[in-house]
């Protein structure tokens, strides 16, 4: 049968399609003003009862979840979740979101009252403040405005020396002024709630487009060159690959021991290679000879100069064997205590280079001059003597000098060395202590002899024969029975031949092994070094360094040899603070850019250092460039990193090289 020709029923008499409601009929046919529910309208009917029943029933659930179920997106990440595993169940999502601490409406209104513009952000500060300062916390980088305006003109120069600037590459660099810099959530780069496994340091590209939007492109084409990095950043140590490689290490020994890298740079513990062995594994075979020769030459605390007899006479018992001409010069120790006297401070800084056979001794002023730093000497060592480590300490505070450094100084000299000298070297030795009481010899006495006028020996007795002539000397007076034993020391001879005996060996060679003596041909107290690391010549090196740059003082300790063989190596010595040991440069906080060679060296290629790092031939480089640290090496360019560290390769992530956080100051 064809389709046009089937017969369509009629609609039920009860249904209206599409309405809800129609007209009523009853038994006769007819209709009023009754309407009943169409089917469609009671099949709707039971449609919302079902979903308000499915909706209550929801709600019900819901209403029986704890809170902290509720809402929850999704697991929280291995580091937050152990430390907020003991928190109680309310505490945990008020932990970084104030609304949970409120109420459950919380979360979909704005915050009110106390927490009224609290945000996500300063939740993480409240746990986190100690390794990210609070007050920069949501600068870019965590840096100040003027130090990212100085790294924002760093990029500018750097991209119109290198290729990078024909790309365009500054205006994609430097945010525009939609950025606010100055406010940058938390969330921007740590996305919480992906699950346990979730690293909230892994930071993408794009992540890093979110400021920097379309503004870089590849590693390879856009990155700017850098200039001499990783050389250039200085160090705590004074080391030149050159001369070591080219010249010391081919003359030393003939050759017999060659340059490896590894000797200085093993790997660590972690895999990361040490900045710089200790002097014991790299340096001792070499210079430890050298050392000891420096250290021998010792530095002296107290050496009297020679003063004229003319200077003295206002001068009570200077020693004669420092009388003669003018002579000598101030020690800088002697000095630096010499300055600490009011009396003597203004004269130790008129004499010229501390020289004082520089004062010419016709003049009356310097006479003068001399006589006071002679009484100056006496006085300091009185004081040393009478009062010790206190003496010291206090000329030190006098010239605004902290006697914290001084301190290893202290605890290696001893008072009774100053008195000793004071003693043996000045007549009066009442200055130092109660003078001896002086050994009281008998009066002779004479015996008058009476005789007769016929007695025959009249003319023996009382001839010139027994008596002498007046002049004569009492022989009894030399009779040893008027001695009383008991007022002699039988002591006091040895000890002055022992104390008038002079020694074989040099004052210095009897403390081969480091330590203070005293040198009585000299008139001097002197230290001799122990080699490497002595605390002893650290402290007088950390105290000098507080004088002031343009000190003829400071200028004068630093030039002595045993002084300049420490600081030589060590620059970083006469800082404040004081910085003898080389810092761990990977994995500072304060660079912007980060490198570690434990991932490289798994590269055969990249196991053998010159790889990278290539010393340039010493005999090419310009005098003035063995100042700069790092300057014998040749330039990494960008080209050389660029090989491996693209797409398809090593990946050319920004967070690979970059850090975000940065201490405050690390590019200054």
């Amino acid at each position: 049968m064809r389709r046009d020709n089937l017969e369509i029923p009629q609609p039920p008499a009860n249904d209206r399609p599409g309405d809800w409601w129609m007209p009523a009929v009853d038994a006769t046919g007819s209709t009023g003003d009754a309407r009943v529910r169409t089917w469609s309208g009671r099949r709707r009917r039971w449609t919302v009862v079902f979903m308000i029943c499915v909706a209550l029933g929801g709600l019900a659930m819901l209403a029986m979840m704890p809170p902290d179920q509720l809402l929850k997106p999704g697991e929280l990440s291995t580091p937050h979740a152990q430390i907020l595993a003991g928190a109680v169940a309310g505490d945990k999502c008020g932990a970084c979101h104030h609304q949970a601490a409120l109420s459950l409406t919380a979360w979909f209104r704005s915050a009110s009252g106390s927490h009224a513009g609290v945000r996500q952000s300063d939740l993480c500060v409240d746990c986190h403040h100690r390794t990210i300062d609070a007050n920069l916390a949501f600068a870019a980088h965590n840096l100040p405005l003027s130090v990212r305006d100085q790294m924002t003109e760093t990029v500018r120069l750097a991209s119109q020396r290198s290729t990078a600037g024909s790309t365009g590459l500054l205006a994609r660099l430097i945010p525009d002024a939609a950025v606010d810099q100055n406010d940058v959530a938390c969330r921007t780069c740590h996305q919480e709630h992906h699950g346990a496994d979730g690293d909230l340091l892994s930071v993408s590209n794009n992540q890093c487009q979110s400021c920097h939007s379309k503004r870089f492109g590849g590693f390879a084409d856009s990155h700017p060159d850098w200039n001499g990095w990783p050389y250039g950043r200085g160090g705590e140590l004074s080391f030149n690959h050159a001369t070591h490689q080219q010249t010391h290490f081919p003359s030393w020994k003939s050759g017999a021991e060659k340059f490896d890298c590894s000797i200085c740079h093993p790997a660590g513990p972690t895999g990361e290679l040490v900045r710089v062995a200790s002097y014991e594994t790299g340096c001792q075979a070499c210079h430890d000879d050298a050392m000891n020769v420096q250290a021998g030459k010792g530095i002296d605390l107290i050496a009297l100069p020679s003063l004229p007899p003319s200077v003295l006479t206002d001068v009570s018992d200077w020693p004669e064997g420092a009388t003669g001409f003018a002579d000598g010069v101030i020690s800088p120790l002697a000095e630096l205590m010499l300055r600490g006297d009011p009396t003597v401070s203004g004269i130790v800084r008129v004499v010229p280079g501390a020289d004082v056979s520089r004062l010419s001794i016709e003049d009356p002023q310097a006479n003068q001059t001399l006589a006071r730093l002679a009484n100056g000497y006496q006085t300091l060592i009185d004081d040393v003597a009478r009062r010790g480590q206190a003496a010291i300490q206090e000329r030190l505070l006098q010239q605004g000098i902290s006697p914290g450094p001084f301190r290893p100084v202290l605890r290696s000299l001893p008072p009774q060395l100053i008195e000793s000298a004071g003693k043996n070297w000045f007549t009066r030795t009442n200055r130092i202590g109660p003078q001896n009481a002086t050994i009281a010899r008998p009066q002779a006495k004479i015996r008058l002899v009476l005789a007769d006028e016929d007695d025959l020996l009249e003319d023996d007795l009382l001839g010139s024969s027994l008596l002498g002539d007046p002049g004569d000397d009492d022989l009894l007076v030399e009779d040893p029975l008027l001695e009383d034993p008991l007022q002699q020391d039988p002591l006091a001879d040895s000890a002055e031949r022992s104390s008038t005996g002079v020694s074989a060996v040099s004052p210095s060679e009897l403390v081969r092994v480091g330590g203070w003596y005293r040198d009585d041909q000299r008139m001097a107290v002197s230290y001799r070094g122990n080699g490497h690391a002595d605390p002893v010549m650290a402290g007088m090196i950390e105290t000098f360094a507080q004088l002031g740059e343009h000190d003829p003082l400071k200028q004068r300790f630093f030039a002595a040899s045993v002084v300049a063989a420490c600081v030589s190596c060590h620059p970083a010595a006469t800082a404040i603070p004081a910085t003898w040991r080389a810092e761990r440069q990977v994995g500072r906080r304060s660079e912007f850019t980060k490198f570690s060679h434990r991932p490289h060296l798994s590269v055969s290629a990249l196991g053998d250092c010159s790889h990278c790092h290539q010393v340039r031939d010493r005999r090419t480089m310009p005098d003035h460039e063995f100042v700069f640290a790092g300057s014998e090496f040749k330039a990494l360019g960008r080209e050389s990193c660029a090989a491996c560290h693209h797409t398809n390769a090593a990946g050319e992530a920004c967070t690979q090289c970059h850090r975000y956080h940065i201490s405050d100051g690390g590019l200054r």
